[in-house]
C-alpha cells in the first residue's frame, strides 16, 4: 500500500456530549466565563458549590463520587477565581467548606491555602496563626512550611520560635523508627537552621548547618542546589561557589548557578564559559530536567536563534496549565527579542496566575535579579509593574 493511502490515524474521542441543565454542564459554563474573565461566573459557581454542599453525603459520594467531584471542582475553579480579582473573604469562606467537607489527608491542603490566602490578602498575623495551628496537628513538614513562608515574608520572629518547635518535633522522633527517616528529619532540621541563620546574616553558622544537613541526609547530600541558590542570590558567591564545586549530581543546575556566581561578581567571560558547558550537558536519560537552568543559560548568553525561548513555548504548548514560573520565562525571552507586546501579556498573565493560586499579587523579587541582569535600564522600568522589587530577600516559589 502506497503512503498516499495509507490508513488515516484514528481520531481522538469526541468530548461526551454535556446534558443540557445537569451538573456537569453547570460547571463548564461557568469555567468557560472564568476563562474569559466574566464575573457572571461567581454567583454560578457560588449556586453549585452552596446546593451540593447541602446534600447528604452518601447521595454526594453515589456514583463514584460524581457530585462530590463537582463540588470540589467548582470550589477550586472559583476559589482561583476569586483570588485573582481579590475577593479573599470570598475565597477564605469556600476554602473554609472545603476543609470542612474533604477527607481528612486532604483537609490539611485546603487549611494551608486559606493560609496562603491570608498572606496574599495582607492578613499577615491571622495567615501565621493559622500556619502554626496546622504544624501543630501535624508534623515536620508542617513546621518546614511555616519557617519557610515566614522567610519569605522576612519574619524572622516567627521563623525563630517555629525552629524551636520543630527542633522539639525532631527530639521526640523515637529512636528505634527507621534510621533512614530519622537521619531526614535531622537533615531537614539543620536545613532549616541553615535557612534561619542565612537570614540572621550568620553566614558560618548557615554553611555549617547546611554541611550538617548535606552530611546527614542523602536528599540534601544530593541537592545541594537547595542552598546554593540563596546563596548565590543573597551575594555569598564564595561560600555558593564551594558547594556548586561539589554538586555532582545535577550538572545542568551547577553549571548555571556556578556561571551566574561569576557574571554577578564581574567575572563575565568566565559565566559565558560556564553556560555554554550548560548548554552542552547531556539531558538525562530520565527523570526532571533542571529546566529553569536550562532556558536561563540561552537568555545569558543572548538566546540569539531563539532556542531558550523556543524550550519555553514548546513546554507551554504541551501544559494544560501553565506554572507562573512558565509564563515568565516566556515573558523574559520575548522581552531580551524586544517583543514588548508578547512580553506584557506573559508576564500579565504570570502575575494573573500567581494571584489565583495565591502565590503573590506579584512575581517575587527572586525572578526580578534576573531581569536586572539582562534587561536595560529603561526595559526595566517598563516591566517592573509585574515584579515584587523591593530588596528584602525572598525564596522563589516555582
Amino acid at each position: 500500500m502506497s503512503d498516499t493511502t495509507a490508513t488515516p490515524p484514528s481520531q481522538p474521542n469526541p468530548a461526551p456530549m454535556l446534558i443540557k441543565g445537569s451538573w456537569e454542564e453547570k460547571l463548564t459554563h461557568g469555567q468557560k466565563l472564568i476563562a474569559a474573565q466574566k464575573d457572571e461566573a461567581i454567583p454560578l459557581l457560588q449556586q453549585i458549590i452552596d446546593r451540593l454542599a447541602q446534600l447528604p453525603v452518601a447521595q454526594r459520594h453515589a456514583a463514584n463520587r460524581r457530585l462530590d467531584r463537582i463540588l470540589f471542582q467548582a470550589i477550586t475553579d472559583l476559589v482561583f477565581y476569586q483570588c485573582y480579582r481579590d475577593q479573599y473573604d470570598a475565597a477564605l469562606a469556600n476554602t473554609t467548606l472545603a476543609a470542612q467537607l474533604a477527607p481528612p489527608d486532604q483537609a490539611r491542603i485546603w487549611e494551608q491555602h486559606s493560609a496562603a490566602i491570608l498572606l496574599q490578602a495582607g492578613e499577615i498575623e491571622a495567615a501565621f496563626a493559622r500556619l502554626e495551628n496546622i504544624a501543630r496537628a501535624g508534623d515536620l513538614a508542617q513546621w518546614h512550611d511555616l519557617i519557610m513562608h515566614a522567610l519569605r515574608h522576612t519574619r524572622l520572629d516567627v521563623a525563630e520560635r517555629a525552629l524551636l518547635e520543630a527542633e522539639h518535633v525532631v527530639n521526640r522522633i523515637d529512636a528505634g523508627q527507621d534510621e533512614a527517616a530519622v537521619r531526614q528529619a535531622r537533615g531537614q532540621l539543620a536545613y532549616l537552621k541553615a535557612h534561619v541563620a542565612l537570614a540572621q546574616d550568620r553566614l558560618d553558622e548557615a554553611l555549617a548547618w547546611a554541611e550538617f544537613a548535606m552530611t546527614t541526609s542523602d536528599l540534601f547530600g544530593k541537592n545541594p542546589g537547595f542552598f546554593y541558590v540563596q546563596l548565590v542570590d543573597k551575594g555569598h558567591y564564595d561560600a555558593a561557589l564551594k558547594l556548586i564545586r561539589r554538586d555532582q549530581h545535577n550538572p545542568i543546575r551547577a553549571s548555571f548557578w556556578g556561571g551566574l556566581a561569576a557574571y554577578r561578581r564581574g567575572e563575565h567571560a568566565q559565566a559565558a564559559a560556564q553556560w555554554r558547558q550548560t548548554l552542552h550537558t547531556a539531558l538525562p536519560e530520565e527523570g526532571p530536567v533542571d529546566f529553569l537552568e536550562l532556558v536561563m543559560a540561552h537568555y545569558y548568553l543572548g538566546d540569539k536563534e531563539g532556542r531558550g525561548l523556543a524550550i519555553v513555548l514548546d513546554d507551554l504548548r504541551r501544559e494544560q496549565t501553565a506554572a507562573f514560573g512558565q509564563l515568565f520565562l516566556a515573558g523574559l525571552g520575548w522581552a531580551l527579542r524586544n517583543d514588548r507586546t508578547a512580553a506584557h501579556a506573559n508576564f500579565r498573565l504570570a502575575v494573573m496566575r500567581s494571584k489565583s493560586t495565591a502565590s503573590g499579587r506579584l512575581l517575587p523579587r527572586f525572578w526580578w535579579a534576573f531581569c536586572t541582569d539582562l534587561l536595560s535600564a529603561t526595559t526595566q522600568e517598563e516591566y517592573a509593574r509585574y515584579f515584587d522589587t523591593g530588596a528584602t530577600h525572598t525564596l522563589p516559589h516555582a
